[in-house]
């Protein structure tokens, strides 16, 4: 009804000025008049809207438009590879596997490198989270220093956690906000402040919580995770047709080893017993034997 009333009082003003209604249509009018005022200008615009210059409805403009992007997805997207090497070129792949994760600015979680010993070969493993446009690369490298034998991918789906997250991260925040203002309200009784110092306590530690949890499903869902186990190649013995007799031979010869250790250890431990119990018996028989004889 006010835009009607708007319509009516500007056909009035053209008239009153000489002109016709039909003839001038109230946008017209105005790019006419150049001292026009912003609220003429408006009011002409609901009047052509009224007069069907808009053909869309007053319930139409009222409508709130739909987003047509789809919601955010947050996914957390993991690599598991094992890569073969030859035992004495493992150390040189490992180091350049973490130079060149420094070098695509990795997040290094952790690093482990075992030397090889008489039992057992060297072994290496790394993790860490690399930017989503370096992971090709970053794989790319990888394959050059060794022979991929694995390469497992798997994704979780974090979105209702990042979600729930944010939302009560506002109104974590929203009711701090609101708690700091009646902490600064200086009408409020000694007792009621103390309540509300003890709530926005435990409000901020619950928001610092919120926070921290954000940060790391952020670090989940921006980065992806990339796990590396590296493992010594078999040589021609290990894994042919003699291999069970030559694993038979190394465990033979290691328990024999330790047995020759524990005999040592053994040796070892009771020789102060025997510097302190073979003088011992010694006096014992000889102040026996005196004793003995003058018995007789």
């Amino acid at each position: 009804m006010k835009h009607i009333y708007l319509a009516l009082l500007l056909q009035f003003l053209l008239a009153a000025c000489g002109q016709h209604p039909s003839d001038v249509s109230p946008e017209a009018a105005l790019e006419n008049a150049p001292a026009a005022t912003p609220v003429a200008r408006s009011m002409g615009k609901m009047a052509a809207d009224v007069q069907g210059g808009a053909e869309q409805g007053l319930t139409e403009i009222s409508e709130p438009t739909v987003n047509a992007n789809p919601a955010r997805k947050y996914i957390a997207l993991r690599h598991h590879l094992q890569i073969e090497t030859r035992a004495e070129r493992m150390q040189a792949a490992f180091d350049a596997a973490v130079k060149h994760c420094e070098v695509l600015n990795c997040q290094l979680l952790n690093a482990y490198y075992n030397k090889e010993t008489p039992y057992s070969p060297p072994s290496a493993s790394l993790s860490a989270r690399v930017p989503p446009r370096n992971v090709e690369i970053f794989l790319t490298g990888l394959a050059k220093n060794g022979e991929v034998l694995q390469h497992g991918r798997d994704s979780e789906d974090k979105t209702n956690q990042v979600v729930d997250t944010d939302a009560r991260i506002k109104n974590l925040t929203e009711l701090r906000d609101r708690l700091r203002i009646m902490l600064a309200d200086k009408n409020a009784k000694f007792r009621d402040l103390i309540e509300v110092e003890r709530e926005l306590a435990n409000t901020q530690s619950q928001l610092d919580s919120m926070l921290g949890m954000r940060k790391i499903l952020s670090q989940e869902t921006d980065l992806v995770a990339v796990s590396i186990d590296f493992t010594a190649a078999q040589g021609i013995t290990e894994q042919g047709f003699f291999a069970p007799v030559v694993r038979a031979l190394k465990d033979a010869g290691r328990v024999m080893m330790e047995s020759f250790a524990a005999v040592i250890t053994f040796i070892m431990s009771a020789v102060p017993w025997l510097l302190i119990g073979i003088p011992a018996i010694w006096l014992i028989r000889r102040y026996w034997a005196k004793i003995k004889t003058k018995l007789m």
